[in-house]
């Protein structure tokens, strides 16, 4: 809320100044742990490098199970792409456009 003019000069003969308040945060408390308010510090860049990171490790394992995923797809197609292209590579009579430039 401002504060009107006759309110800041009755405030002001009272001799009460602008004032604010707040909190510091130092210690976050979860699950029977305490933490430094520092954790709380969470940028975007943080986030997408966490989730970028998950995504790498839910690929790796698909792969290494070899059980299809969302998250394994491009890889799957790209060894599958490297597998036909060995193949082609190595015989005389068969080729496609995609493998002329090898």
């Amino acid at each position: 809320d401002k504060v009107t003019a006759s309110q800041a000069a009755l405030l002001q003969k009272l001799g009460i100044e602008p004032f604010t308040y707040g909190m510091s945060l130092l210690k976050v408390y979860d699950s029977g742990s305490l933490f430094d308010a520092k954790v709380l510090d969470i940028t975007d860049e943080v986030l997408t490098a966490k989730f970028v990171a998950a995504l790498n490790t839910i690929s790796k394992l698909s792969l290494a199970l070899n059980i299809p995923t969302e998250a394994s797809v491009t890889h799957s197609v790209a060894n599958a792409f490297k597998a036909i292209l060995a193949v082609t590579v190595e015989l005389e009579n068969y080729s496609f456009p995609k493998a002329e430039i090898y």
